[in-house]
């Protein structure tokens, strides 16, 4: 898979999750994995799946969308911080760009937006407002 480390579900009720690492040694965390630990410089470090849930640390509002781009302009892209303590670049979807705030509790999602030449579901993972 190019891009996203994504955690499909592969049995119900199961969810979508990102992946990353973590160090056996130090316990740090990262996204995306890798195999070197920035923090200990152990290597072999473990694959997680990382929490769904987090917060705004900050983000930009985006006016104008690229060609051949999954969402319309105005959108949100923000740094969510997760409950893991990584932070990860994402679309915020389903808020208004004027109400977001740093801080904001936000949820990953997973949705499908296309099907690729092969027949084969294009996934995108992006964060909502969650409930306080």
């Amino acid at each position: 898979m190019r891009g996203a480390y994504l955690r499909l579900p592969r049995s119900p009720g199961e969810r979508a999750a990102l992946e990353g690492s973590r160090c056996p040694q130090c316990r740090s965390t990262f996204y995306p994995p890798r195999y070197v630990c920035l923090n200990c410089f152990h290597e072999g470090l473990d694959t997680v799946a990382l929490s769904t849930h987090g917060k705004v640390w900050t983000f930009t509002i985006a006016r104008m969308s690229l060609p051949g781009s999954f969402v319309n302009a105005p959108y949100v892209i923000a740094q969510v911080e997760l409950q893991d303590g990584v932070t990860v670049p994402g679309v915020l979807d389903g808020v208004d760009p004027e109400a977001v705030r740093i801080g904001m509790p936000v949820e990953l999602v997973v949705e499908k937006v296309s099907v690729n030449a092969e027949g084969e579901d294009v996934m995108v993972f992006k964060f909502r407002p969650a409930a306080e």
